[in-house]
């Protein structure tokens, strides 16, 4: 395939195993465009309404208005595209911030053991939030 022609079939192409050859064209002319990425664009060859000819141009009507749905499909992938950055950026932040917390034990709280359950019940504790230890 040139560069500069990609074929479309509505009938026998398909988007999914479709290269844009004569032999694999694609099914759609949405397909196309973001095939070839940026304008300008290859000459796109659809499905002929012709008896006697397989293809024929894209008419220009049909080529502006899948071109206006390449065009929003393109914002829609610039505007992914910036938001994953942002969340990027934004997970690595929280993770440096993260690295900075510091946990310390408090000398000053108190400690009660767990295997004294007598002591549980005297704080007004909830034993079942409570796992005893291997020394109790």
């Amino acid at each position: 395939v040139s560069s500069r022609e990609l074929y479309v079939s509505e009938r026998e192409g398909s988007d999914s195993t479709g290269d844009g050859t004569q032999k694999k064209p694609f099914k759609t002319v949405l397909k196309a465009l973001m095939t070839a990425g940026k304008e300008p664009f290859p000459t796109i060859y659809v499905d002929s309404q012709k008896e006697n000819e397989r293809w024929a141009i894209i008419s220009k009507s049909q080529m502006k208005n899948v071109k206006k749905l390449w065009h929003r499909e393109q914002m829609k992938n610039e505007a992914k595209e910036k938001k994953e950055a942002e969340d990027l950026l934004r997970r690595e932040k929280n993770l440096e911030e993260a690295k900075k917390v510091v946990i310390k034990n408090d000398p000053s709280t108190l400690v009660v053991p767990l295997c004294e359950r007598g002591s549980q019940a005297q704080l007004g504790l909830n034993p079942c939030h409570f796992q005893t230890s291997a020394h109790c």
